[in-house]
């Protein structure tokens, strides 16, 4: 048999445990490491103010009290996250895009709602409102419209020269605005800007609407291109007007109608 070395058996084995002891205090070094920067992070965000919304602005709001935002904010921002972490009053916490979409479903008046941040501690809101190309009135209740056809408010119905009246008097659950009517009315009231005293589609109309002036009312027609009854119109008018006597200056002489038809197609019939 060979001898046996004891005291390099000793050496090798206190060599091992010394490495094992050295490394073992790596991993406890580095978890503790990892647990204070987590519990560093947590405190920060959670429990210190370091990033605190202090700061609340509003910009392009004129129909609607910044209160209103403000306060629903201010409800988002105090409770809780997941149920036991202190608050959500927090830069990076605080969810613009909720807000945006929360924001523009119950206020229709606005076009468009952008959240922004603002360094550590501020948010910007900036509202974008609608402009009113009009009201439309329904059986029991009117609101503004503009071109993308949305309603909002409640205005009191209203006729007159300066903004466009529309009095849908049929009977219809939904309150939205019938396209096949929005195109060829926006077209008449873009041609007879100024002229328009209101519009009325009655209770029992399938496919026309009355435009009134301040002294007679067309008739015109959904079934056919509202641009052709228009250039019909013109060319009925100008006709009107030659005849007329030059020292008349009505602008359309002595003719006055009660009403004029537009509904047969590049035909004037008037009353």
């Amino acid at each position: 048999m060979r001898p046996v070395n004891i005291k390099k058996l000793n050496y090798k084995d206190e060599l091992g445990r010394r490495h094992r002891r050295a490394f073992i205090l790596k991993i406890v070094v580095w978890v503790l490491g990892v647990v204070a920067v987590v519990a560093g992070i947590i405190y920060l965000l959670f429990f210190s103010r370091l990033f605190d919304i202090r700061e609340i602005s509003f910009n392009g709001l004129d129909m609607v009290s910044s209160d209103v935002f403000q306060m629903k904010i201010d409800e988002n921002l105090n409770q809780k996250i997941l149920k036991f972490l202190p608050r959500r009053n927090n830069i990076f916490f605080v969810n613009t895009g909720n807000f945006e979409k929360e924001f523009a479903l119950a206020y229709p008046i606005f076009k468009s709602v952008d959240i922004q941040r603002k360094l550590l501690h501020g948010l910007v809101l900036n509202f974008l409102e609608r402009k009113p190309t009009g009201v439309w009135c329904f059986k029991d209740s009117c609101s503004y419209f503009d071109n993308d056809k949305v309603l909002w408010g409640q205005p009191a119905k209203s006729s007159g020269f300066i903004f466009l009246t529309i009095e849908d008097d049929r009977q219809t659950d939904k309150k939205q605005i019938d396209d096949d009517f929005f195109k060829p009315i926006m077209e008449v009231a873009k041609s007879m800007s100024g002229e328009i005293k209101n519009i009325i589609i009655s209770a029992d109309s399938f496919n026309e609407f009355r435009v009134y002036t301040a002294d007679f009312y067309i008739i015109f027609t959904t079934d056919s291109d509202v641009k052709n009854q228009l250039d019909t119109l013109k060319i009925f008018f100008d006709d009107k007007i030659k005849d007329s006597s030059p020292a008349d200056l009505s602008g359309q002489g002595g003719f006055h109608p009660q009403y004029i038809d537009l509904r047969i197609d590049g035909r004037v019939y008037y009353k």
